[in-house]
């Protein structure tokens, strides 16, 4: 049983020595796999797996694959990208030169709800439609000028009323310093919002492989 850690370019620059790697061509593409782990998932095997991610994105474009992602031997990897060899190329092209960065924001002067019976109805209502006016401000004044120094973008759910926001953005490598230096400007001029930005990322949220 092998592992899949990411779909790149073949031939390709030598692979990180950080686990047993190794890489199947398959016309034009490489596979990067090792030896599937055994026994249950944890968050060191989790970690494993995103190091060698990460280690690989250096130096080279990459479909990064999920954790888990376990295949029966080599000869099943190859049969398996190269049915679906015409899209991972194309989804490839499309993050070439580019990584993800995400940024999350916050509520700086938040506050936990006091102890108390639960809301009422108008309050309830009143508390959401203050969460969605804060996200409609948050996309507005954050993620529409973010956006344009990406290459795409895509919002995700917020986990909480107090994050308003939650994206993630697929950017040029040269255009990260740009992109940090206009958070910064971006939190300086919203100092009741905390703007949290990480990365850079395998672009995870841009490919489906």
């Amino acid at each position: 049983m092998i592992e899949l850690y990411a779909i790149t370019d073949n031939p390709g620059p030598p692979l990180p020595d950080l686990a047993p790697l190794g890489a199947l061509s398959v016309d034009g593409l490489a596979a990067v796999y090792g030896p599937a782990s055994s026994g249950e998932v944890t968050p060191e095997a989790l970690w494993r797996h995103e190091e060698v991610v990460e280690a690989l994105m250096e130096d080279r474009d990459l479909l990064p694959v999920r954790y888990g992602t376990c295949l029966e031997d080599e000869a099943t990897a190859v049969r398996a990208v190269a049915e679906r060899r015409a899209d991972l190329a194309v989804a490839l092209d499309q993050v070439r030169g580019a990584i993800e960065l995400a940024v999350r924001v916050l509520l700086a002067d938040e506050r936990p709800a006091a102890a108390g019976p639960e809301l009422s109805g108008a309050q309830y209502l009143c508390a959401k439609a203050r969460s969605a006016s804060e996200r409609e401000s948050a996309i507005r004044t954050l993620h529409e000028p973010l956006s344009i120094l990406a290459r795409a973008s895509r919002q995700a759910s917020p986990r909480a009323p107090s994050e308003p926001l939650r994206a993630a953005y697929l950017v040029d490598r040269p255009a990260v310093p740009a992109f940090t230096a206009l958070v910064s400007r971006l939190q300086d001029a919203n100092p009741r919002l905390r703007l949290l930005c990480t990365g850079p990322w395998p672009p995870y949220s841009f490919t489906e492989s």
